[in-house]
């Protein structure tokens, strides 16, 4: 070896940088934020299915209790009673407890998938039409039989609770605070 050759020291690369990240820390990041809001998304599905599976097994009993006695005031009765309970359960229920007389079918029928126009023939029913309508405004408090097709009735309710739309918005604004008037003397602020 000749020591007068002038070498120069074996310089290393310069030490890798975290930025930018590889794709292997995007995909973590990534499944990182997803994992959770699956979870959420599926507890939520589960949910929802438990409470239609639920509503429709009381709709399936209310309809067994109407075979055996025919009586129709009783049907609208728990019909009404039931959809009052899938609607607090689903829905806020400052929103729906308060629904009385048509604002009540109102909303019913504005929860439902189609119109009654957009109906096909061999459709599953899953809009109240206006005799239902009537039923579930007034048989509830009448204290003789009703005349109504329970059958429509069911079918409908059946096809409500199965085809009930998830909620995406807020049903109505919050009131505020009624104000309470000052009494007579009281300092004003």
């Amino acid at each position: 070896m000749n020591p007068e050759i002038p070498l120069r020291d074996i310089h290393l690369p310069e030490a890798i940088g975290w930025w930018p990240l590889a794709l292997g820390w995007w995909l973590l990041i990534a499944l990182l934020i997803l994992i959770p809001l699956i979870i959420w998304g599926a507890k939520r599905y589960i949910a929802r299915q438990q409470l239609r599976k639920q509503a429709l097994a009381n709709l399936s009993a209310i309809e067994t209790n109407f075979k055996q006695h025919q009586n129709d005031q009783q049907l609208v009765s728990e019909v009404s009673i039931l959809l009052r309970r899938i609607c607090i359960s689903h829905f806020p229920r400052a929103d729906v407890a308060g629904l009385s007389g048509e604002a009540w079918t109102q909303f019913l029928n504005s929860r439902s998938h189609s119109s009654p126009r957009s109906q096909k023939p061999h459709s599953p029913v899953i809009h109240f039409d206006d005799e239902s309508c009537f039923a579930l405004m007034t048989g509830p408090y009448q204290q003789q039989q009703c005349d109504i097709n329970s059958q429509k009735l069911l079918d409908a309710c059946r096809g409500w609770i199965k085809h009930l739309k998830p909620l995406s918005k807020p049903l109505a604004k919050p009131q505020s605070k009624p104000q309470t008037p000052k009494a007579f003397g009281s300092p004003q602020a």
